[in-house]
């Protein structure tokens, strides 16, 4: 029941994000995941894929690396949920209308380090899940027929690589977000007023020269990595996630 918590909890989540109104500014980068409504509370989960079973003779003690296997996509994306919940708050921070009124870095300064202190945690979090996921990996392998062992190790590391290179990215991206949606933060409060709000068009204007277009080529940048998050994301599915095509 915890993992199917987690795992609806996430999609959600990552959804909410994925179809949020983008700043008027920006240019918008679109995402489809969904996951398919439950009908049932009791409603079956899927198996997880067969990525270790499918090679080997002990397919019962194979089955459970791949459910091992699989729960580390559901914690990435768990993660990942709560990242977005922060991006979201923070893009609200900076759409056109806040800018009616001068800015000052405490409007700011409590959802950034929030964002950070949850980046460095969830990191951490991830890092220690994996490391569980390998220390279960030995003690089932004890229970594994030794012929099997010739191609289980290499596959094991194989596949625990690729998603500790996964993981290594999409916390670099997370971790860029923050820099520069923090090195905005630092613009506008330099502009100490030089800007404006036009309700009739709903965009914010800068007087002095090259302000609109920074503020803007910052925004979309925000918006790029948000996407490409997500798109990293959509490709290491749990078992138990729809993404849409």
């Amino acid at each position: 029941m915890c993992k199917i918590f987690k795992i609806i909890i996430a999609a959600f989540l990552f959804v909410s994000f994925a179809v949020a109104p983008s700043i008027a500014t920006a240019q918008g980068y679109k995402g489809g995941y969904s996951t398919k409504k439950e009908n049932k509370r009791e409603r079956a989960l899927k198996p997880a894929p067969r990525v270790f079973s499918s090679k080997l003779i002990s397919t019962a003690q194979a089955e459970k690396l791949d459910v091992i296997y699989d729960n580390l996509f559901v914690s990435l994306w768990g993660y990942a949920a709560t990242d977005f919940v922060y991006q979201k708050k923070l893009y609200t921070l900076i759409e056109p209308e806040k800018f009616q009124l001068t800015r000052y870095s405490k409007e700011f300064s409590g959802d950034l380090n929030a964002s950070m202190d949850n980046l460095n945690k969830n990191y951490k979090k991830m890092l220690a899940d994996i490391e569980n996921a390998e220390e279960k990996y030995l003690e089932i392998k004890k229970g594994i027929k030794m012929v099997d062992h010739e191609i289980l190790e290499p596959l094991w590391t194989e596949k625990i690589s690729e998603f500790r290179e996964k993981v290594d990215i999409y916390f670099k991206m997370e971790h860029k977000f923050l820099n520069t949606y923090k090195n905005l933060v630092g613009f506008i409060i330099k502009q100490a007023g030089s800007y404006y709000y036009k309700a009739s068009d709903q965009r914010v204007y800068f007087y002095k020269f090259g302000g609109y277009q920074f503020y803007g080529q910052s925004i979309d940048k925000l918006r790029k990595i948000s996407y490409e998050q997500r798109k990293l994301l959509k490709t290491i599915a749990p078992a138990n996630i729809n993404v849409k095509h």
